[in-house]
């Protein structure tokens, strides 16, 4: 009897004890649930039938061919044409909006704008506000200097060379990536890559960093400018662009994933890099 009595405390306190450890697993599960909670957002569920809405698009005013306000104030690009196909497709009205590329992901956040579509990099750091899209294009970074100054860029970079940058690109982020690994250059930051292009070649920069996917379609657009300068070669990996969208914004992000990758397996495509000089 003494044994069955000690077997029956023993269960008793081993379900009380399961009724804690179960408690405290629950209480450990809801608070890891709660972090991974992520609040419905602006386009989290799909129209109505019938409704339309329209969604902001945020981009840079001066990051020809993707987007670009021209003298009359009309907004084109390659990304422009991107989002009015992604558009009608999902059944929404774009509306571009020019905005400061150093504060244009705050505005995102802070829904001054619903999505940025302007050759936008992916990064680890944007990736912890905004959630990105499949990526769309692939480019290097290219170093450049004015035409006449010679050396290779590890060479160059050791001078302490003044560097332009468009001041919250990734150039920006590979220019100060640079100085924290002893370089001794001194970046000069710049509204837009032509500004800081034309840094360049006024001297007012020796050297500046750009993107291939703008360098590229640029200097073919302007032949002149070619003369004046020197790619000297790409540096940091190859990275790549893609759609920022607010985390809440489910189904528009999924809209944009899907049409987005239809687009891209079609014709026109490649007709639309060929427009606008990527091809």
């Amino acid at each position: 009897m003494a044994g069955l009595k000690y077997l029956l405390l023993g269960l008793v306190a081993g379900l009380a004890l399961g009724v804690v450890v179960s408690r405290s697993a629950d209480a450990l599960l809801a608070g890891v649930k709660s972090e991974c909670l992520i609040s419905s957002g602006k386009f989290a569920q799909p129209p109505k039938p019938g409704e339309k809405p329209s969604v902001i698009v945020g981009l840079d005013a001066q990051y020809p061919p993707f987007t670009q306000m021209l003298p009359n104030g009309s907004i084109v690009g390659f990304d422009v044409d991107v989002m009015k196909r992604v558009g009608e497709a999902c059944g929404f009205e774009p509306m571009f909006k020019a905005w400061d590329w150093s504060t244009i992901i705050n505005a995102l956040v802070s829904g001054d704008v619903d999505v940025i579509a302007s050759g936008m990099t992916v990064t680890a750091a944007r990736s912890e506000k905004v959630w990105f899209s499949i990526p769309y294009y692939a480019y290097n970074h290219y170093l450049v200097v004015r035409a006449g100054i010679g050396g290779s860029a590890e060479e160059l970079l050791k001078k302490g060379l003044k560097v332009a940058v468009q001041t919250g690109s990734t150039a920006d982020m590979l220019a100060e990536k640079l100085k924290q690994e002893g370089y001794p250059i001194t970046k000069l930051g710049y509204e837009s890559y032509p500004a800081a292009l034309k840094a360049v070649l006024e001297g007012v920069a020796d050297a500046g960093i750009f993107d291939s996917a703008f360098l590229e379609p640029y200097l073919r657009q302007y032949p002149e400018t070619a003369t004046g300068i020197r790619i000297v070669s790409s540096i940091g990996p190859v990275k790549t662009y893609a759609i920022a969208t607010r985390p809440g914004d489910k189904w528009l992000r999924d809209c944009i994933n899907r049409e987005l990758e239809k687009l891209m397996e079609t014709p026109e495509w490649e007709a639309l890099l060929r427009k606008w000089g990527l091809g």
